[in-house]
């Protein structure tokens, strides 16, 4: 880079003074200066503050379609819950009672399923926390009643969804059927959730 020099040419008697400074040559740069230098820093100053700016943009554009696109898997899941629950439920009375067909359907490999000696309980983990075990009716001898046999079934809806259906019952509340729907997913985002819905359906 070149030093700026300065010129003296006489104003006056007996008195110098910088040329550039006088009014007639303000509006004059000094020869020689050259502010290139300070050009291509500004330069790159602003083109860090964009990226930095953009930067930030991005990741909350990215963050807004995360949280829009885990708010619809868990609308669409809580649909599918609910018509699963519905098919359950316009059941007749008697086959909710038989429950699953553990000869048809494959119970042992089931994770929410423990057989306690001649019993199959429900046992519910995951992302929710585990309820007192609930007895699964398992004298069912169709071979096909949807939801009940099979009684997990896959559902595409954008994403696949896995449905569980699982009808209970207890001593403790003779003649009623607890029907139980568990529907789980793994999100394109990252993870894996799940809505669970129950319904009671008694003894007409």
């Amino acid at each position: 880079m070149k030093s700026c020099s300065r010129r003296f040419r006489p104003i006056g008697k007996g008195r110098m003074q910088f040329a550039h400074k006088h009014p007639r040559f303000a509006r004059f740069r000094p020869s020689g200066c050259d502010d290139r230098g300070s050009t291509l820093i500004e330069t790159l100053l602003g083109i860090t503050l964009l990226a930095i700016i953009l930067l930030a943009a991005t990741r909350g554009a990215i963050g807004s379609l995360s949280a829009a696109s885990i708010g619809k898997e868990r609308s669409d899941a809580t649909g599918i819950m609910s018509a699963a629950m519905a098919q359950a439920v316009a059941l007749p009375f008697p086959y909710l009672v038989s429950g699953l067909n553990p000869t048809a359907d494959s119970l042992a490999n089931d994770p929410n399923i423990v057989k306690s000696g001649s019993s199959y309980m429900l046992e519910l983990h995951g992302n929710i926390a585990p309820t007192a075990a609930s007895t699964i009716p398992v004298s069912n001898t169709n071979s096909s009643e949807p939801p009940l046999v099979p009684h997990v079934t896959a559902v595409l809806e954008g994403i696949n969804y896995t449905v569980d259906t699982y009808p209970t019952t207890s001593t403790s509340t003779p003649g009623l059927v607890t029907v139980v729907v568990i529907v789980t997913w793994k999100s394109p985002t990252g993870g894996k959730d799940q809505v669970v819905g129950e319904d009671g359906i008694a003894a007409p």
